[in-house]
């Protein structure tokens, strides 16, 4: 990217150093998380917070600071230009607000907490990981005093990862949502409903080769350029962006249930697809990539569960699905549609169907924003846990694997990120719903395999901006709607109850 204005080229061209720390730091943790020895683990966590603590000082020399101060007050910028400027202001004013000291406390916690959790899951004990979370709560709790916020401290951490998301906003969210879904799963479990109906397919032994060749195959069909994008394995599928052009996620092998690989894999694909669909131009620079964790989950969200779950998707991978996994070649399409629309309260959020999945958000959400109230201590976060679960589901877990220790998300301090995937949910179904009134054989594009429609659209309308936007503003911009739970719930009474 360059620019008309000097002032802007010098902001870029010092931003450079920057762009490969944080190249660096990805790189480090999708190695962190696929190929390093368990050993490294210490070494690994001194690495990464000295890389931390370099980009700090990088973004908050004088120099640069001063640079990207001039810039906002310069006129006649482009919109790109606008959002280089906001995001590294934004940046700037959040890293100066954190003590340096508070940032390596908060790296080291990181990985330490993460290996506690680790462990602590494998024994489904709470316990050992208890003062870990301990520590990380009142480093966050520091962090969230040191940033500001107007009204609630957890504001503070929901703007981190969803910017100018607030507490209102989500409690208007699950204030609608989590009534509504509530309905919707008695009614359907009432009803007797064949989505209700436990599948054969669930329990059967899979080849882990077999469904490896068969991800790699439906990545095939989506299109994805594999000279820029690779797939691995990992305990806990994500998908880390080193760059425009390396994009790399993780799927996982469990040996039964075959749909929760394969749906990981379309996941991380959509979110993939997000940065690969970026516009080139903006490689290098502060808006690369996606806007939020919330349009980001929008995207995973949408390959997944509104493309990859109906029944055009079904007719397109069910060849494939038989060659590769041996004991669906009796299985008739409706029988897979069913086992992949599969409704039923589960323990486990990443096992969670789309109908129920919004319930797991909403008890990570209540717990969060009561931890950082002073509502709620971290030795009581487990039975808090099994009563909502209880509440929302009807169901109440008996370890704490099945439970408070399902995610890594609070060993790495990430408090405020469970609320974007609801938000990502809510803003696919709002996709769909303009997506349908655009592209008229949308469907019949699905079952073809013809992806090129689907792929321009979700580039014009969202992936070529990068972080250009903020995502309220990109909503707004092109949607001409926000975070409305209104769409998601005719999607899902659409799909399930007719």
């Amino acid at each position: 990217m360059r620019s008309e204005n000097p002032l802007m080229n010098q902001v870029l061209d010092a931003y450079k150093p920057l762009w490969s720390l944080k190249h660096a730091i990805s790189l480090m943790s999708w190695d962190f998380e696929t190929y390093m020895p368990r050993q490294g683990t210490e070494d690994r966590g001194v690495a990464d917070s000295q890389l931390q603590m370099l980009h700090k000082d990088l973004l908050l020399d004088k120099d640069f600071v001063s640079l990207v101060e001039s810039a906002k007050n310069l006129e006649n910028l482009g919109d790109t230009e606008k959002g280089v400027v906001r995001v590294l202001d934004r940046e700037i004013v959040r890293q100066i607000k954190i003590p340096k000291e508070l940032t390596e406390a908060e790296s080291l916690a990181r990985i330490r907490g993460n290996m506690a959790w680790r462990e602590a899951r494998s024994k489904s004990d709470f316990k050992m990981f208890e003062p870990y979370l301990e520590n990380m709560v009142e480093i966050k709790k520091q962090i969230a005093a040191k940033k500001g916020y107007e009204k609630h401290p957890y504001d503070a951490l929901l703007d981190v990862f969803e910017e100018q998301l607030t507490v209102a906003d989500m409690d208007r969210v699950f204030g609608t949502l989590t009534p509504r879904i509530q309905q919707i799963l008695k009614k359907l479990r009432d009803s007797n409903s064949p989505f209700c109906q436990e599948s054969n397919l669930t329990t059967i032994k899979y080849d882990i080769e077999k469904v490896d060749k068969l991800n790699q195959d439906i990545l095939k069909l989506l299109q994805y350029d594999m000279k820029r994008f690779r797939l691995d394995i990992s305990t806990h599928p994500f998908t880390e962006t080193m760059g425009l052009n390396d994009v790399r996620i993780t799927t996982r092998y469990e040996g039964s249930d075959f749909k929760r690989s394969i749906f990981s894999t379309i996941h991380e694909g959509g979110h993939a697809l997000y940065n690969l669909q970026c516009d080139q131009s903006l490689s290098h620079t502060p808006i690369e990539g996606g806007t939020s964790l919330g349009l980001h989950e929008s995207q995973s969200r949408f390959w997944e569960n509104i493309v990859g779950r109906s029944i055009q998707f079904v007719h397109l991978i069910a060849p494939l699905i038989r060659d590769y996994v041996d004991h669906t070649k009796q299985a008739t399409d409706e029988d897979l549609f069913f086992y992949f629309n599969n409704v039923k309260a589960d323990y486990i959020r990443v096992d969670a169907d789309e109908v129920t999945y919004n319930l797991h958000i909403a008890i990570r959400y209540e717990i969060e924003k009561k931890i950082f109230g002073n509502e709620l201590r971290v030795r009581e976060i487990p039975d808090y846990w099994n009563d909502r679960m209880e509440d929302l589901l009807g169901i109440r877990p008996t370890t704490d694997s099945q439970g408070v220790l399902q995610d890594t998300h609070w060993s790495s301090g990430l408090f405020g990120y469970f609320p974007t995937y609801t938000l990502g949910n809510l803003v696919s179904a709002i996709i769909a719903s303009k997506m349908h009134k655009d592209l008229s054989e949308y469907e019949q594009d699905i079952q073809k395999g013809n992806f090129d429609p689907i792929r321009n659209w979700l580039r014009l309308n969202i992936h070529q901006y990068g972080s250009t936007y903020a995502p309220k503003d990109l909503l707004a911009k092109n949607f001409g709607e926000c975070y409305n739970p209104d769409y998601f719930i005719t999607y899902i009474e659409n799909k399930y109850c007719v």
